[in-house]
């Protein structure tokens, strides 16, 4: 047994390390205090009136949400402080429950700003922090300084320049040369939306679908008033009224209100576009990307390239007519569908172009896209007679549905069956994906079109799935997903290429994400 006596001396103990140096230390502006007392009037309007009109304990309780609502803003103006140090943001507030959240630097995917109108005029802009959690904006600056906030967004940029290139942020407000070298870099002009463009954007975004919710939520919310009989009383009195028309009347009278409804929508969407886009300027500095746009509301929102998960160039069926396009770019902070936006369209990156100019800007989002050579594989010609079993089922269900009230009429159902099959023409014809060194680019759509471009060292997950059909017919749906979880589909791949394909984009992220180790 050794004695404790023959053991070497210990050595010093390891010095803690030194902590980050402070970039950046700040509070709200006092103009939020304006901001809240006008948003406690505002709450406070509807329970004052019906005090007034209805029963005077509403004016209690007008009072009380208006104290409760600008004591807790003065709250939160007293005790929230952030903090930019060399290795994270930090962000505390709370009085009676004190809460601090802790983003490191290299967790942070967009930084982005709002402002509207009031704040504008009072010089205030909100920052959005956003991180690969998915949950959206992570922590939430709302009220500083035009000034204050472009100061922070610099002073993050550089100092995420510095944890890539090597380099640490120095004390004082001073940094390495990684990130004076960023500072310094130009801002590149990528794309300006032209009135025109945003102009036939708000044109070609037929979305029906959206009157159709609309419709239903305004009736749901009859009900709920109680007003759903006045509505079936009006809508039986126009029946009544468009009965004393012949038949060809009442289909003119019909058509020329679909008409209208679609014009106003028309019209509605147009004007929210060019609202909402309007002078719509992507730039690139360095190796970030920026956005600048909005009337009413303005945004701004940083993109670094590194952080692109995903691009896609879709075009619905008018904008294909037209040979017109959108470009969006997802990160990891969130997730979409087909043909969705996110809030505040903040994952667009071209509002709309010519399909040329939008493919012609994807290097720019896309770093060695430019390299790569794409040969367009398509899928399984089976999926027209997929599409056609499908129709055919749909219409032996709707015939025997409707042959009891309808007798033999009812077999005209069965016209689905060559509808369907024509569908699946359409989809076979725009099926196909492509693979690239780093890139697999997925297409797909029926009347419309829609690409994807997806850097393989992003890829998550690689599912295949069969339906009871497909696993018949020897096909499968091949979904790809990326950080955020906004997936791409390619259906109706012959299990065998979906089994490869798989197998292959594993590979191939596995390898990606080990030599970024």
């Amino acid at each position: 047994m050794t004695d404790a006596s023959d053991l070497p001396p210990p050595g010093p103990a390891p010095e803690p390390a030194a902590p980050a140096p402070v970039l950046m230390r700040g509070h709200l502006h006092p103009a939020i205090l304006l901001l809240r007392l006008l948003d406690a009037l505002r709450q406070a309007v509807l329970p004052a009136l019906l005090g007034l009109v209805v029963e005077p304990w509403f004016l209690a309780l007008a009072g009380g949400l208006f104290v409760l609502q600008l004591g807790y803003s003065l709250a939160r103006y007293l005790t929230l402080e952030f903090t930019l140090t060399g290795d994270e943001l930090r962000v505390r507030e709370g009085l009676l429950e004190r809460q601090e959240r802790r983003i490191p630097l290299d967790r942070i995917q967009d930084l982005g700003f709002e402002s509207t109108i009031l704040r504008r005029a009072l010089g205030l802009a909100v920052v959005l922090v956003e991180t690969a959690s998915g949950r959206g904006v992570e922590a939430r600056l709302d009220a500083l300084s035009r000034a204050e906030a472009e100061h922070l967004r610099e002073v993050l940029l550089a100092a995420r320049a510095d944890r890539a290139g090597g380099g640490q942020p120095v004390p004082d407000g001073t940094t390495a040369p990684a990130a004076a070298t960023a500072l310094a870099e130009p801002e590149w002009t990528v794309h300006h939306s032209s009135a025109g463009e945003l102009l036939l954007r708000g044109l070609t975004d037929l979305r029906l679908s959206a009157f159709v919710v609309t419709g239903f939520a305004a009736l749901q919310f009859a009900d709920q008033l109680g007003l759903a009989s006045q509505v079936a009383g009006v809508a039986s009195s126009f029946k009544d009224w468009l009965g004393r028309f012949p038949p060809a009347m009442v289909v003119l009278v019909l058509l020329l209100l679909v008409a209208a409804v679609i014009a106003f929508g028309v019209v509605t969407t147009t004007l929210g576009n060019l609202v909402q886009f309007h002078g719509f300027l992507l730039t690139l500095r360095g190796d970030v990307l920026q956005r600048r746009y909005g009337l009413l509301t303005t945004r701004q929102k940083t993109l670094p390239r590194a952080r692109v998960q995903r691009v896609t160039v879709e075009q619905g069926w008018l904008r294909r007519l037209l040979g017109l396009a959108v470009v969006k770019a997802d990160s990891a902070g969130g997730s979409r569908g087909q043909g969705q936006d996110t809030a505040g369209g903040w994952d667009v990156v071209v509002p709309l172009a010519r399909l040329w100019t939008a493919e012609a800007l994807l290097p720019a989002l896309l770093p060695g896209l430019e390299s790569e050579v794409f040969a367009w594989r398509r899928g399984s010609a089976r999926l027209v007679l997929r599409m056609a079993l499908q129709g055919l089922l749909l219409a032996a269900v709707l015939a025997a549905a409707l042959a009891p009230r309808f007798g033999l009429w009812a077999l005209v159902a069965f016209a689905c069956v060559p509808l369907w099959a024509v569908l699946g023409v359409l989809v076979y014809q725009n099926l196909g994906w492509a693979e690239g060194e780093r890139f697999v680019a997925l297409r797909h759509g029926i009347v419309g079109r829609y690409f994807a471009w997806v850097p393989t060292g992003k890829l998550q997950a690689v599912v295949v799935r069969q339906s009871p059909l497909a696993q018949l017919l020897g096909l499968a749906e091949l979904t790809i997903y990326v950080a955020g979880g906004s997936p791409t589909r390619l259906p109706d791949l012959l299990l065998a290429d979906a089994k490869g394909l798989a197998r292959e984009l594993a590979a191939r992220a596995a390898a990606a994400a080990a030599a970024e180790r």
